[in-house]
């Protein structure tokens, strides 16, 4: 639930909090004996470019420890923390709905790693967009292309730049290199601007 009247932004969780490209090189290897690397994910549609199958991914996925166990992306927490500290209202969206228990999981992971928010929204990425208009959120984080696209229709997106989001932006897409420079933007935008003095951003 919200509470405070600043601005709402969104961030995705898979990908922009949690670093999933390393857990799928760690269990792909663990389950697969497949030798990958971070840098071999070139697409978000991992099949293609990468010798894990739709079938392999799926297991993987339906696999409660592999989300219990994923790391964080580093600094992920501090920098939200900072938006929130600020005054804004922090909501998570993340497509999850991979196994039964996954929405308990996914809060204790963010309360294990000290990730502040204001609520957690489980959407498919058909229903991001709802997500955005139903909560009033201004800007979103997200880490990939197609999802960045669709969100540009009905706010600001942030880009955070990985080797599977590489191509054209649309306006309202801004391309960062990590939750630092996210935070900057949303920090010096117009819309942050209208923060009230009391609770402006600042470092």
């Amino acid at each position: 639930m919200l509470h405070k009247e600043g601005p709402v932004i969104a961030c995705d969780l898979d990908g922009v909090l949690g670093n999933i490209t390393q857990q799928l090189v760690r269990f792909s290897d663990k389950e697969y004996q497949l030798r990958l690397r971070q840098k071999h994910f070139v697409s978000e549609n991992i099949e293609t470019c990468t010798p894990i199958t739709l079938v392999q991914l799926r297991r993987l996925f339906e696999t409660p420890n592999f989300f219990q166990t994923l790391p964080a992306v580093r600094g992920a927490g501090k920098w939200l923390g900072t938006l929130r500290s600020a005054g804004c209202n922090i909501v998570i969206v993340t497509d999850r709905f991979w196994y039964q228990g996954i929405q308990e999981d996914t809060t204790d992971w963010l309360k294990n790693h000290g990730i502040p928010y204001d609520t957690v929204v489980f959407a498919r990425k058909s229903e991001k967009q709802t997500a955005v208009l139903d909560f009033g959120i201004e800007w979103f984080i997200e880490d990939q292309l197609s999802n960045a696209r669709l969100l540009s229709a009905v706010c600001q997106v942030i880009l955070l730049d990985r080797p599977y989001n590489q191509g054209d932006l649309p306006s309202h897409v801004t391309r960062v290199k990590n939750m630092q420079q996210a935070v900057g933007q949303i920090r010096f935008s117009t819309r942050a601007r209208s923060i009230s003095a009391p609770t402006r951003l600042s470092f």
